[in-house]
């Protein structure tokens, strides 16, 4: 404490090194509360944390489980994911979010109709080896309940985009599409597969169809793109920078109105979208030379 630096402050004037000693001590102290005052932080936090999620309804087994996956990822690992650096995890503090989880009613959660297609896309489109969408998986859904078995075929749909047999994707997806011809998950697949097939004009009538395409980010997005596509860059860049104003941390938005413009020939409007682009990736010297470069075109 400052008390104690004080007084060995004064100690260190009479016989310096007992000072310096006492000053050493004071201060490792001090850290080591401090230390300890983080992991009581931390305690109450985990404490808190999992009775709001009993609290709300979520499984409290969750939070022990999440942070075994965490452990297990970082365990061989020679620098830890950046969040551990700060607030670690040791196996007393995923032993005690255990027993606290273990000592709380069990909560029985359905997984949701989007958690499923959530999933089914994710693997199956931005993930690769041991975690990419396979049989295993789909068969298992196959099996199950009916959300399950949804996303088992529009999962099939995708790996046969994926591999390009964009005829089978399409008659896999379809009898999904017509039983729910609004879904947000199909539309999107839809989309991609009439881009796949070279039928922008498809894709621009069926987005421009949706419901939710003035709500829905990821339509809105894949109606610029098919607008480009099908060689209309104009309402492209229209729709983009509306977009791009309103979700101005989304990198694809301001990629896409940089090639709208381009299209348009609007060299200063494409640079400053490219550099806007590249500020968000962190990218900063080369943004400030597009902005520089779309400065020089207006003059």
């Amino acid at each position: 404490t400052w008390v104690g630096a004080l007084g060995s402050i004064l100690l260190a004037m009479a016989s310096p090194q007992a000072g310096m000693a006492a000053l050493t001590g004071t201060l490792a102290g001090s850290q080591q509360g401090l230390i300890s005052f983080t992991r009581q932080n931390e305690e109450e936090a985990d404490r808190i944390g999992i009775q709001v999620l009993q609290r709300s309804g979520f499984d409290p087994q969750a939070m022990p489980a999440f942070m075994g996956k965490l452990l297990d990822e970082s365990r061989y690992s020679t620098r830890p994911p950046e969040m551990l650096l700060t607030h670690p995890l040791p196996e007393s503090r995923l032993a005690d979010a255990r027993n606290r989880a273990n000592q709380m009613r069990p909560v029985v959660v359905q997984s949701s109709a989007d958690f499923y297609l959530a999933k089914a896309r994710t693997l199956g489109m931005y993930t690769s080896g041991d975690n990419k969408l396979g049989n295993d998986l789909l068969s298992s859904w196959e099996k199950g309940n009916i959300r399950e078995q949804h996303a088992a075929q529009y999962g099939r749909a995708l790996l046969a985009m994926g591999n390009n047999n964009y005829d089978l994707a399409r008659k896999t997806l379809q009898p999904l599409l017509s039983a729910e011809p609004q879904n947000a998950w199909y539309l999107d697949l839809a989309t991609d597969i009439d881009l796949g097939q070279k039928r922008a004009t498809d894709a621009i009538n069926r987005l421009k169809g949706a419901r939710e395409l003035r709500t829905n980010p990821v339509l809105q997005l894949n109606l610029a793109n098919a607008l480009l596509e099908g060689g209309q860059p104009g309402e492209a860049a229209t729709i983009l920078n509306r977009y791009t104003f309103n979700n101005k941390d989304d990198v694809n938005g301001w990629d896409l109105l940089a090639q709208a413009e381009a299209k348009l020939g609007n060299r200063d409007q494409e640079l400053a979208a490219r550099a806007e682009g590249m500020a968000l990736v962190g990218r900063l010297d080369q943004a400030i030379t597009l902005l520089s470069s779309a400065s020089s075109q207006v003059k």
